[in-house]
Order: C-alpha cells, then sequence, then structure tokens
C-alpha cells in the first residue's frame, strides 16, 4: 500500500477538496482500492465521503472493523477512517503522541494488505498529529492556496521546524516530495501578482505539466464546491450551461492524472524524480 499525506501549514488551502477528489478518481478512473484516513477535527473528509454514499468507519487500536474493499463492476472501492471513531488516536493525554504514533503505525500496517492507496488527510502544522502522519508516509503533497501568505506557508512545510526537510532527516530518510499544488479560486482569475511571486520563488517545486497553461499542474477550487460535485467524477458532464464550471472540470480531470502518474510511481526514484526537499529559499 502506498501512503500519500496531504498536507498544510494554513487552514482553508484544499486540502479536504483534494483528498476527497483524488480518493474518487484513483477508485472510479483507476480502479483502485483507496484508504482515506482523516485525521483532521472535525473530520471534513469523512463528512463529504460518507454523503456521497462511501463507508466511514471506526474502530478500536486492533484490526478496524472495515468493510470488504471490492467493487465487483470496478474493482476498486472508497473506504474512510476517521480518526475521531479510533479508540487509539483519541486519547487527550498524551501531549508528545508518542502512543499517537504507535497506534497511527499500528493502524497503518493492519489496512496495508487491503488496500493500493492510503491518502492522509491530517491537521495543519505544527500540530504534532500531522509530524506522526510525515514519519510514517511514502510521500507529502501540499495543496496552495493563492494567496499573500502562499510563499511563507510553502516554507514552513518544505523548511519549517516539522517540514518535510527536517522529519526526512530526523524521523523518515524515505519521504519524498510529491511537490505544491496550487489551489485557485473558480471563476475568479488567478492573481497575477501571486502567481509571478510564487512561480519566481517556488516553481521548482511546482509539478511541472506543460499541458496546463502555465507550465505545472493547478487545481481549480469552484467558490461553491457543490457546483463540481456531487458527484465528484465524471467530470466532463458538467452543466453544458456553464462553460465556467465545464471547464474547471477538464482542469480537475488533467490535475488528478498527473496526481495519479506521480503516485504510480512511488517507490521508483530514478524514474519520476520525487524530490527530497532540501532547498527552499522562500
Amino acid at each position: 500500500m502506498k501512503s500519500l499525506l496531504i498536507i498544510s501549514a494554513k487552514g482553508n488551502s484544499g486540502r479536504t477538496l483534494l483528498t476527497c477528489l483524488l480518493a474518487r478518481h484513483l477508485h472510479r478512473i483507476n480502479h483502485r482500492r483507496v484508504l482515506v484516513l482523516d485525521l483532521a477535527e472535525p473530520p471534513r473528509c469523512a463528512q463529504m465521503l460518507a454523503s456521497r454514499g462511501h463507508n466511514t468507519t471506526g474502530s478500536g487500536n486492533r484490526a478496524p472493523d472495515l468493510p470488504e474493499c471490492t467493487n465487483r463492476i470496478t474493482g476498486g472501492c472508497v473506504r474512510v477512517l476517521s480518526a475521531d471513531a479510533i479508540d487509539g488516536l483519541r486519547s487527550r493525554d498524551d501531549p508528545a503522541r508518542t502512543r499517537y504514533y504507535a497506534n497511527l503505525r499500528h493502524l497503518l500496517s493492519v489496512v496495508a494488505p487491503r488496500f493500493n492507496v492510503c491518502l492522509i488527510d491530517a491537521p495543519i502544522l505544527p500540530d504534532l498529529r500531522a509530524v506522526c502522519a510525515e514519519a510514517l508516509a511514502d510521500a507529502v503533497l501540499s495543496p496552495l492556496a493563492m494567496s499573500p501568505e502562499c510563499v511563507e506557508c510553502a516554507s514552513a512545510v518544505i523548511n519549517g521546524t516539522y517540514g518535510i526537510r527536517n522529519v526526512r532527516a530526523r524521523l523518515n530518510p524515505a519521504l519524498r516530495f510529491a511537490g505544491l499544488l496550487p489551489v485557485v479560486d473558480v471563476p475568479s482569475p488567478m492573481e497575477e501578482a501571486w502567481v509571478k511571486m510564487m512561480e519566481a520563488t517556488l516553481r521548482e517545486w511546482l509539478i511541472v505539466d506543460r499541458a496546463f497553461p502555465h507550465g505545472y499542474a493547478w487545481l481549480p477550487r469552484l467558490r461553491s464546491v457543490g457546483r463540481i460535485e456531487p458527484p465528484l467524477v465524471p467530470y466532463g458532464q458538467a452543466a453544458a450551461q456553464d462553460v465556467g464550471v465545464a471547464e474547471a472540470s477538464r482542469t480537475v480531470t488533467a490535475c488528478l492524472n498527473v496526481l495519479t502518474r506521480r503516485l504510480d510511481v512511488i517507490g521508483n526514484d530514478a524514474v519520476h524524480g520525487l524530490r527530497d526537499a532540501e532547498v527552499c529559499d522562500a
């Protein structure tokens, strides 16, 4: 099982939207068995996916009672584990999160044989629950909301005290950085000033793809998430009369295809070039 942590140093960055969209895409388009592990409070991924008919399950410290994860038609599935329903991840008398780390590691080892991919939505840094997830994940992807603070947030994710670089050095040498993914409000245009600042400072960490106008992948975020979901997919069937939504749907699909390709090659760095987060001059 490959594990991808969706992380940010700022709220309202698009973590939950990205996690849910990617989970549905991996299931319906790529026929994967996907586990969404929702460590955030409140568990918004669990709420959103449960409202679309996916099983949301919690259990004790040992093997979670998850339904069978195989769909006879697609061959895949999406299952959601919400941390607030898992006894070993709810302890309030564990300030250093040592038991949390041990229980999370055990949980991942238990579910690994049953899933192809685990997507982890964690609290924002510097929450130690997110650090525990960093210490156990295969790769990290960071959505980046376009705002005046975007460079500072990216720097915290890469070079902060609990950022990827330090976690790699101290806790998880195998951790790889899948890149920064700008999340842009739609239909309002990208703010050119923020874009230029981000590109000048962070281009090395953006996910290069020449199919996108700016040369790197980005995810549209409609002012109302409901306009691009439900259902989360298929995106190509967005309302024909709303050209903006239809175009956003095509961009979402292209973005998720790029992320899927990067996820597919985790563990083969010579091929895909997932980078070590060694330098960020932000």
